[in-house]
C-alpha cells in the first residue's frame, strides 16, 4: 500500500508552479482536479483569472480598445530581475518540454509582471484550449537566479469560452477611450463629418451602458480669425452640432451642458494655418460619477 500511495503521489503533475533555480529545481505539487479557472466581465472588461495556492495569482485580461494583458502576481518573485520571459509550454508532462517565447514582459513592484500584446496572447490562449501550459520565466543575472513558473491548463476550456464571447461583446471604447474627445472642424464650418459621427456613436454606446455617467461638457470653440460676436455664435453651433448629433443616437439631453468660448481659448496662438487648424474644436469630456 505504501509502494503505491508513493507511485501516485509521484504521478501528480504539478497544479502551480514549478521554480527552479542554477543550484536547485523545487516542485510544488497538488492534485490536478483541484485546479480551476474563474471568468468575470462586463462590456468593458473580460478576465480570466487563477489563483497558484501559496503563491500569487495569474489573469488574464483584455480591455476595451486595448490590448490583451497577463497579469501575474508571486511573492517567490526574485527582488531584482533582468529578464522576463512568458512562453508557451506545448508539453509540460516532459522533462525537457517543448516551449516558444511570446512575449518578454516587465515588472511591476512589489511582486507582479506584465505582459502585453493581443496577437500573441490570443494565440497562447488558444494553445491552452488545446492542452498547452503557458509558461513564465524570470532570470537575476547577478546571482545567475533562475525562476519559472508553470501555469496549467486543466479545466480551461468552459472559462475561456466565456472569455471568448465577453470578448466578442466588448464595446468599442471604454473610459479612458471615451472621456475625452475632441473633434476638428475646417474654417466657417458647423456639419459633421462621418469619421467623426462614427466616433460619436461609439462613444454614445459607452454612455448608454455605463450607470454612472454624471454630465457631458460639451465646449466649442474657433481660431482666432472674424469677429467675437461670430467666432461666439460659431463656436455654439459647433458644439450643438455635437450635442444633437449624441442626442440622435439615444442621449439623454438633461446630461448635457454645452458651452460657447469663441476664440477665448486657444490652444495655438496666432492666425496661421496650424494654428487655425488646432483652434476649430469642440471638446467632449464626460464626467462620471467616483472619478
Amino acid at each position: 500500500m505504501f509502494y503505491m500511495k508513493a507511485i501516485k503521489s509521484t504521478a501528480m503533475l504539478s497544479l502551480l508552479v514549478f521554480l527552479s533555480t542554477s543550484a536547485q529545481a523545487k516542485n510544488i505539487q497538488a492534485p490536478l482536479d483541484k485546479v480551476d479557472w474563474q471568468f468575470s466581465g462586463d462590456r468593458f472588461s473580460c478576465k480570466l483569472t487563477k489563483e497558484l495556492k501559496f503563491d500569487g495569482s495569474v489573469a488574464f485580461i483584455a480591455n476595451s480598445a486595448q490590448p490583451y494583458s497577463v497579469s501575474f502576481a508571486s511573492t517567490q518573485r526574485p527582488y531584482f530581475v533582468d529578464e522576463v520571459k512568458l512562453s508557451v509550454n506545448f508539453s509540460p508532462w516532459e522533462l525537457d518540454p517543448e516551449t516558444t517565447t511570446l512575449l518578454n514582459g516587465h515588472v511591476v513592484e512589489p511582486h507582479g509582471l506584465d505582459f502585453s500584446g493581443s496577437e500573441a496572447l490570443h494565440y497562447l490562449l488558444n494553445e491552452m484550449e488545446k492542452g498547452a501550459w503557458a509558461q513564465i520565466k524570470v532570470r537575476y543575472n547577478q546571482h545567475q537566479e533562475e525562476k519559472v513558473w508553470d501555469i496549467p491548463s486543466v479545466n480551461f476550456a468552459d472559462s475561456y469560452q466565456d472569455f471568448k464571447s465577453c470578448v466578442a461583446a466588448l464595446l468599442p471604447m471604454g473610459y479612458e477611450q471615451a472621456k475625452d474627445n475632441t473633434f476638428f472642424f475646417s474654417s466657417s464650418e458647423t456639419m459633421l463629418v462621418d469619421e467623426q459621427r462614427q466616433t460619436l456613436s461609439e462613444i454614445a454606446r459607452y454612455i448608454r451602458y455605463d450607470q454612472r455617467i454624471a454630465a457631458l461638457l460639451i465646449d466649442g470653440h474657433t481660431d482666432l480669425t472674424g469677429t467675437s460676436l461670430d467666432n461666439l455664435w460659431l463656436s455654439r453651433q459647433r458644439a450643438q452640432a455635437i450635442a444633437d448629433e449624441l442626442v440622435a443616437m439615444g442621449i439623454d439631453r438633461q446630461l448635457i451642458q454645452l458651452r460657447a468660448h469663441g476664440q477665448r481659448y486657444p490652444v495655438a496662438q496666432g492666425t496661421g494655418a496650424s494654428a487655425n487648424q488646432q483652434n476649430r474644436r469642440v471638446q467632449l469630456r464626460i464626467v462620471k460619477e467616483g472619478v
